[in-house]
């Protein structure tokens, strides 16, 4: 009834306000402490997940970001305040008695003539040249950024946003894009790397003599490993002379060596 559905409103609207002052280039960032865990941060998706909200009707809020964030991966704040300002709107009109599908109704119409006006405004910039399109591109990266921690930086990091889009073709998913840490410098050490990097995972001696990177590199591509690995479980050699198991081990040895001398020969650069 009636009173259920300004309690869901209610619901929505505590949520809303929790992240409402972090939109915006003036937004604020919250720390949130949970657990053994402290973040800081403004995004309204981060900050929406770490609230666990138990409430039904909030908890759909959050979903909303939610998708929002996975859809197009920014604008998480903005989506659930609309929604939260929509809500309020709404709770005036269903105090006056009015349906609830009724509201629902004129909600889509409004949606759709917003559409409209929108695509109406929109720029087409498939017929632009590359500068002025990459331009454009800036400009979009930078706005985003101003909310962000790095607006003191935002030229330097969209023009490296917008170099990194525009280096993968239509076949290649953005989600290839990857961000790897490294501790120590400043945010503007920051480098965008044309091609594949690697954090290193381990070491061995004569590492710190072996080159960083590769230029053009042979790359070979295995399905099996390149190492000597104990026996399989319930394995058995059946062997008459002690000797004979030191063979065994000469002729594994063997085997491993003369893949190595092959990759050797072809000039790998990377296997």
């Amino acid at each position: 009834g009636r009173p259920q559905i300004i309690s869901n409103i209610n619901a929505c609207q505590v949520v809303v306000d929790c992240i409402k002052t972090t939109l915006g280039p003036r937004g604020m960032d919250k720390l949130i402490h949970s657990g053994n865990d402290v973040t800081i941060t403004n995004d309204g998706a981060t900050v929406l997940r770490l609230l666990d909200v138990a409430h039904p009707a909030a908890a759909v809020l959050v979903d909303v970001a939610k998708s929002q964030d996975d859809e197009v991966g920014d604008g998480t704040t903005s989506v659930a305040i609309l929604a939260g300002e929509l809500l309020s709107e709404a709770k005036h009109f269903i105090n006056d008695g009015i349906s609830a599908q009724v509201i629902i109704k004129y909600f889509r119409a409004a949606c759709e003539r917003a559409i409209k006006h929108v695509d109406s405004i929109a720029i087409d910039i498939s017929n632009k040249s590359p500068e002025e399109k990459r331009s454009l591109l800036v400009k979009c990266a930078e706005t985003s950024l101003n909310s962000k921690l790095l607006s003191g930086n935002k030229n330097f990091f969209a023009q490296m946003v917008v170099d990194a889009v525009m280096l993968l073709d239509g076949d290649l998913d953005h989600e290839m894009i990857g961000i790897k840490k490294v501790t120590g410098g400043s945010s503007t050490d920051s480098t965008l790397v044309r091609g594949v990097a690697f954090k290193k995972t381990f070491t061995y001696a004569g590492a710190e003599q072996q080159p960083k990177k590769f230029s053009n590199p042979k790359i070979l591509l295995l399905n099996l490993e390149l190492e000597l690995k104990a026996e399989k479980e319930n394995a058995e050699i059946l062997i008459k002379d002690p000797k004979q198991y030191q063979s065994i081990i000469d002729a594994e040895w063997t085997i491993l060596h003369d893949k190595l001398k092959k990759i050797a020969d072809m000039g790998t650069n990377i296997v």
